[in-house]
């Protein structure tokens, strides 16, 4: 099971590599990410431990986006990574982990359509956004030292204000509640396994399952690249998790996340 350092404590079988995880439980803080953040400067965290609050009153997403979450209804947690193994080029790797522990973990569930990834890391259902994350990485010389990977998903919530269009939930698309501590334990779970895939390291298999799941890949859509609107189509990945795309005229353009809105 999990070493409880902070609150209840959450069942789980042992799996490598994160035999030492600890849970911390909270009952509201404002950030998982700035919370596990500011507990790092004082202390050690083993890695897979796990920061999760029943409320989070100022979560983020990418950007100035705020992530909005109604208190107990959701999964909003933060896990610790020390992949020393990777170099800073390669960082985008656990952007696909994280990711695909989310959609993987979805497909236990009888739902409408199949996880999909929005690039970069927006968790979809059809069109609808179930789930957000957020990545901080600290780079130490030639490797990347420290990684705090914050989760957003909805699972009870069934209504959502004008600062998350098009949220869906869980529960708004099958019509049952959920016990969102399970849903903690299977994604602790499915990032274990992706984890060691990436330990190995096999990113063959990461990128190939990213790339099968990327939201609108090879389907013409509408976008604003760099500031003009346009129709184009989703090539996959450049270097670095760049995102490639092809105009109607052929024109090829690499972004970063800036650089690109999904227009609907």
């Amino acid at each position: 099971m999990y070493r409880t350092i902070v609150g209840s404590s959450l069942l789980n079988r042992i799996f490598m590599p994160f035999k030492n995880a600890g849970l911390i439980e909270l009952k509201s803080t404002e950030s998982t990410n700035l919370y596990t953040l500011n507990l790092l400067k004082s202390r050690s965290l083993e890695e897979g431990s796990i920061i999760y609050t029943q409320e989070q009153t100022g979560g983020k997403g990418q950007g100035n986006n705020r992530w909005e979450s109604e208190p107990g209804k959701n999964l909003t947690a933060t896990i610790v990574l020390y992949p020393g193994f990777l170099k800073p080029e390669d960082q985008f790797m656990l952007t696909k982990v994280v990711s695909l522990a989310v959609c993987t973990m979805l497909d236990n569930y009888k739902l409408p359509s199949r996880a999909m990834i929005k690039w970069p890391n927006d968790i979809y259902i059809y069109q609808g956004k179930i789930a957000g994350i957020l990545i901080n990485n600290d780079i130490t010389g030639n490797n990347i030292s420290r990684s705090i990977a914050g989760l957003g998903l909805n699972i009870n919530q069934e209504s959502f204000g004008e600062n998350a269009p098009g949220a869906v939930s869980l529960k708004i698309l099958t019509g049952i509640e959920y016990e969102v501590k399970k849903l903690l334990t299977e994604w602790h779970k499915s990032m274990e396994h992706w984890y060691e895939i990436l330990m190995n390291p096999d990113f063959k298999t990461l990128d190939e399952a990213y790339l099968e799941r990327l939201y609108r890949l090879n389907q013409p859509a509408e976008y604003i690249v760099r500031g003009k609107r346009m129709e184009a189509t989703i090539l996959g990945l450049a270097e670095y998790g760049m995102l490639m795309l092809k105009d109607n005229s052929g024109k090829q353009y690499i972004c970063a996340l800036q650089e690109v809105v999904f227009v609907k």
